[in-house]
């Protein structure tokens, strides 16, 4: 999802239920997306958020048989060197 306001009502996020969004941004995007209303949507609605521009790659691990999953991204394991750790 990129965060545009026209692709996640309150109905369709209340119906699909999802426990995660991944926005998928470009640095200094033009479009400045995900729209602040949007992204704060998802965030009143208790979906976990994840912005590619922040987070970098996004991987998620699933194990066959089991419901819930396994999120990491690159930052989280690859800071910049600048940030520290």
């Amino acid at each position: 999802h990129h965060g545009s306001g026209t692709s996640s009502t309150p109905d369709f996020l209340a119906k699909v239920a999802p426990s995660l969004a991944i926005f998928q941004v470009g640095h200094r995007n033009r479009y400045r997306l995900p729209q602040a209303d949007v992204y704060a949507r998802y965030e009143k609605m208790g979906i976990g958020r994840l912005r590619t521009d922040e987070a970098g790659a996004v991987v998620l691990r699933f194990r066959l048989g089991v419901p819930d999953f396994e999120q990491t991204s690159y930052r989280q394991h690859h800071a910049r060197y600048w940030q520290g750790r």
